[in-house]
């Protein structure tokens, strides 16, 4: 695999992965036991980080698919713990001057 930017990551993932799924018509044994690696390295997929890929100029991620991308996000409701307040500002009777 090769990722030499953050935002590039996930498709570099995406593409082995798929390239892994093929790969089972020739060594079925090789790429399960492969594919079940993978599953441990998808933990940085999360609702905070696939968001980079807005800035990818990996020629797999188009104008259209990062538009189609960008207005989904503005749709999407903020989940709580995204609230700004709750990342900085501790919740607490006592205030810190």
């Amino acid at each position: 695999m090769r990722a030499s930017k953050v935002c590039d990551a996930p498709i570099h993932d995406l593409q082995f992965f798929h390239d892994m799924v093929d790969y089972r018509s020739i060594d079925k044994q090789v790429a399960e036991a492969v594919l079940s690696k993978l599953e441990n390295h998808r933990w940085y997929l999360t609702e905070e980080t696939v968001p980079f890929v807005l800035f990818s100029k990996h020629p797999a991620v188009t104008d259209s698919t990062k538009h189609d991308i960008a207005a989904k996000l503005l749709v999407t409701p903020i989940p709580e713990h995204f609230v700004w307040e709750s990342l900085f500002f501790a919740k607490s009777e006592e205030t810190v001057l």
